[in-house]
């Protein structure tokens, strides 16, 4: 792990001189970071962990705290992989009917066993047909990683191609909406996700995937705004800034929603501390958070700021998103969208004053959403743990407040700003910059630490 502390006056220097130079001038809006964010995130890698856009998109955020008079701390973790796909002219990702030579929209899947550029063929057949030297198909039923799919089990049907011999996964995309999305499998066989029907059963194909695990770092940047006098207690305003694809809510939305309320609180001052936290690596673990989470644990904490000095964390994670499977259908008819934006639960940890502030909070800035406690949330949609970069605090008893909201693009080709609701961004950034402020007045304790 490295870490550099960089001091305000420096950093500054690396934000946009307009930033001192014009201190009246408007601040940048949520979606305003959100775009520049995507705009430093091109294809064919986006903003995937551990990759030079993600460095760009760190060095942006840092720039942008430091012109707020954050104390910027670069906490980048080390000694870590990840999986890089060949993209080369020749090498990329390929799914080609042989009858017909017609070639499907295609990624690869991540953590797999590649193909060489000649890739292989083999013919496909459904899960319970495959064996020796076929390639197995596994429905978007299965695969598709929407958090409201509850029977997600890619990984074990692609286990069961290899148990019976099988040389190829197909995983099938999203051919309603023409949608390829990310899954790692950890297989020893190649795997490749297409937007291709059930009439491919039975048909031989190319498929190729190249690509290699090559070591990575870890991107973190971290923002200390220290408490008044008197105090040493802090909120934590966090989010991820890593993607598979634009990511534009999950989750470049979620890093512009924590700048623009980093800016806000920055300008009030509230009673408390902030630190704010934003990550490399959640899609591939957790990765960065947990190794931030593990040095504010340590005796020396980070730049002086240790995990028991945390008061709550104000986590934002996919947390605007829009319901385009509810949405569009109301849209072609009325012209507009439904007043309730999007299929959203809003989080917390069983801490009821946290609890309380959190709902009506972000209520009063029309930000609605189920209410689900850490425990619900974790043995549902979660598996068993937060899935989220919480998860080190809500394991360490730091209460947390979460809102995230479900929608079909999600870890897919079509989670572009285009689908956003800007309004809607900007309102979970000023309703998290009021959590935060209230926060520092509210009785608050530790919770107990249950399900891990």
């Amino acid at each position: 792990m490295r870490r550099v502390l960089v001091g305000i006056v420096a950093l500054a220097l690396c934000a946009p001189a307009t930033a001192l130079a014009h201190p009246s001038r408007r601040a940048p809006t949520a979606a305003d970071h959100l775009a520049k964010i995507v705009r430093l995130s091109p294809a064919p890698e986006y903003r995937r962990f551990g990759t030079p856009a993600m460095g760009r998109v760190a060095n942006y955020a840092a720039g942008q705290l430091a012109s707020d008079r954050y104390q910027v701390v670069r906490d980048d973790v080390g000694g870590l992989n990840r999986w890089a796909v060949d993209y080369a002219r020749g090498d990329r990702p390929t799914l080609v009917r042989l009858g017909d030579g017609h070639a499907f929209k295609t990624e690869s899947a991540f953590d797999i066993a590649p193909t060489s550029a000649a890739g292989i063929q083999c013919t496909v057949k459904k899960l319970a047909d495959v064996g020796p030297g076929d390639c197995g198909f596994v429905p978007f039923s299965d695969g598709s990683p929407e958090w409201k799919n509850v029977t997600f089990n890619a990984s074990a049907d692609v286990a069961s191609i290899v148990s019976k011999g099988g040389v190829g996964a197909i995983v099938q995309g999203d051919t309603t909406r023409n949608l390829i999305y990310s899954v790692r499998l950890h297989t020893t066989i190649p795997a490749i996700v297409a937007v291709v029907g059930n009439d491919i059963v039975g048909q031989r194909v190319r498929l190729r995937a190249m690509g290699a695990s090559v070591p990575a770092v870890a991107h973190n940047v971290i923002g200390i705004l220290r408490p008044p006098a008197g105090s040493s207690q802090y909120v934590a305003l966090m989010g991820h800034m890593d993607g598979w694809f634009q990511a534009a809510a999950d989750n470049g939305g979620g890093a512009a929603a924590v700048l623009r309320a980093a800016h806000e609180l920055a300008a009030s001052r509230p009673g408390v501390g902030v630190l704010v936290g934003l990550f490399d690596g959640e899609e591939y673990g957790l990765l960065g958070s947990r190794g931030f989470a593990a040095e504010l644990s340590s005796p020396s904490g980070v730049a002086g700021v240790h995990m028991s000095d945390l008061k709550a964390v104000m986590n934002l994670d996919a947390s605007s998103a829009r319901a385009s499977d509810v949405q569009d259908p109301i849209h072609s008819v009325a012209g507009h969208d439904a007043p309730i934006f999007s299929w959203r639960a809003m989080v917390f940890s069983e801490e009821p004053t946290l609890a309380s502030l959190f709902i009506s909070t972000f209520a009063a800035h029309g930000v609605l959403g189920l209410p689900v406690t850490s425990q619900v949330a974790k043995a549902t949609i979660g598996g068993g743990s937060w899935r989220t970069d919480a998860q080190w605090f809500g394991d360490a008893g730091v209460p947390v407040a979460w809102p995230v909201a479900g929608y079909p693009e999600y870890h897919t080709d079509g989670d572009v700003p285009a689908r956003m609701d800007k309004g809607d961004l900007e309102a979970v950034a000023q309703a998290a910059a009021d959590l935060v402020s209230k926060l520092a007045t509210a009785p608050i304790g530790r919770v107990a630490q249950q399900l891990r």
